[in-house]
């Protein structure tokens, strides 16, 4: 059956299994019809299709393996999260400080009064509410042609999901200390609807000529959040005064129109 050449097994036509090794209580190590011709060792040729036959996983090591990953889940989501809602504010205040220095820029540029235009809604559609209430803005200029009706410059842009200009009433970072008008701009997004609009109106030197002083600078701040009926709903922590803890501010110089970030 097995031909011996110093010491070790090479198979023959018509050997092609191992007996069970002593004690082991398990059937005999079938070899497969290729190794039949091989050239090598039996020996060798068993140690490779026994390796090859248990390389595989268990059930129960599948099972540890998915229980571990989602323990690192659990753990990483909420980092992952926060992470997006800070990324959120910073996002909205990056669209707040670039607006308003071009809006500043253009009026030295022109010498056209500019205005960084804000909509809020008493109605409107839940669609237009979602989007655009106390979360966008637009860019708007004199226009000589047409006294009193200024023209649009840019489109009505809007922040980040989840987060909001603040509205509380008493708040000296709240937008309803801003200028405000119902008649002198447009929401092009949805005409029908009945808008309010916020400004900040820069002069031909760039100074911030509305709302008027005091104070003497002027302040705005984002929330993670939303605003139903002139109200704040807060959707993150809160501090011991009940004001939104996760919260990004500006402040805009009076003198200089020239914004910045509140450290």
């Amino acid at each position: 059956m097995f031909l011996r050449d110093r010491s070790e097994l090479r198979v023959s036509h018509s050997a092609w299994s191992l007996p069970a090794a002593a004690g082991n209580s398990q059937s005999a190590l079938r070899i497969p019809q290729f190794a039949r011709h091989s050239s090598l060792p039996i020996g060798r040729v068993a140690q490779l299709y026994a390796v090859t036959r248990h390389a595989a996983f268990t059930l129960l090591e599948l099972l540890v393996v998915i229980g571990i990953i989602s323990i690192l889940l659990v753990a990483i989501i909420p980092a992952v999260t926060s992470l997006s809602k800070s990324s959120g504010r910073k996002g909205a205040i990056s669209n707040l400080l670039g607006a308003i220095e071009q809006a500043r820029a253009e009026a030295i540029k022109t010498g056209q009064a500019t205005y960084v235009v804000f909509a809020t809604f008493t109605a409107a559609s839940q669609t237009t509410l979602d989007r655009y209430n106390y979360k966008s803005l637009a860019i708007f200029e004199d226009d000589p042609a047409n006294p009193g009706t200024p023209k649009q410059l840019t489109k009505w842009q809007t922040l980040p999901t989840g987060v909001t200009i603040r509205s509380k009433a008493g708040s000296s970072e709240s937008i309803t200390n801003l200028a405000n008008t119902s008649t002198m701009f447009t929401f092009t997004p949805e005409s029908s609807t009945t808008a309010s609009f916020y400004y900040i109106k820069f002069n031909a030197n760039g100074e911030v000529e509305a709302p008027p002083s005091p104070p003497s600078n002027v302040t705005l701040a984002v929330f993670e959040g939303y605003v139903n009926g002139g109200t704040e709903v807060i959707t993150s922590a809160k501090d011991t005064n009940g004001e939104p803890a996760a919260r990004e501010s500006i402040t805009i110089a009076r003198l200089t129109g020239r914004a910045k970030r509140v450290p």
